[in-house]
């Protein structure tokens, strides 16, 4: 075993506990099918059963279904249930009263919630990484934040753990590429 997958295993067992229930939010970029893959790695050691949930924001046009699609792909190698559904976001904006991209976190985490119940699960892992540990860190900065902002995204927050925040993107996509793992490209984070 790799150095960075005995550093993934320890960050996943601190978050995981024997018999977990676990919903995978998965894009199907780089971070989260690397937190899939190193997820679905353990699972049969650490003993805990994996469910995969992908939120197609209808945004992109077929981009975004090819997204949904290779999920589901990904999701059916590695013999995983997998969970789908399409929102309209910019339909949902005008009633949620705030900007696309918080009106799609909003709708991302109500439909990992419901996914989450409709499963029995007991915890959504996300693949925040180091770079988002500091974007959100430099972000409350600059609005200017107390101290519990400076402490920037937590490990856990009620049954949302998030095991790579202590890895950079660049060492996720190597741990892909060594693998020939391949990940979607989202064309608006250009």
């Amino acid at each position: 075993m790799s150095c960075f997958e005995k550093k993934i295993k320890s960050a996943i067992a601190e978050l995981v506990l024997q018999g977990d229930r676990i919903l995978v939010a998965v894009s199907g970029g780089a971070d989260s099918l690397a937190l899939l893959y190193l997820l679905n790695r353990f699972s049969k050691e650490l003993d805990y059963e994996l469910f995969v949930a992908h939120l197609n924001h209808l945004s992109r046009g077929k981009e975004s279904d090819g997204d949904a699609d290779f999920v589901a792909n990904v999701s059916d190698k590695l013999s995983l249930p997998c969970f789908i559904e399409k929102i309209d976001v910019a339909r949902e904006v005008p009633r949620l009263k705030t900007s696309f991209q918080e009106s799609a976190r909003i709708l991302r985490y109500q439909f990992l919630e419901k996914t989450l119940l409709s499963v029995k699960g007991n915890k959504i892992a996300v693949g925040h990484n180091a770079e988002d540990q500091a974007e959100t860190v430099l972000m409350n900065l600059l609005r200017g934040t107390g101290l519990k902002g400076l402490g920037g995204i937590a490990k856990v927050r009620g049954h949302l753990i998030r095991p790579l925040l202590g890895f950079t993107r660049a060492e996720l996509e190597l741990f892909l590429n060594e693998q020939n793992l391949t990940y979607r490209t989202d064309s608006s984070n250009n």
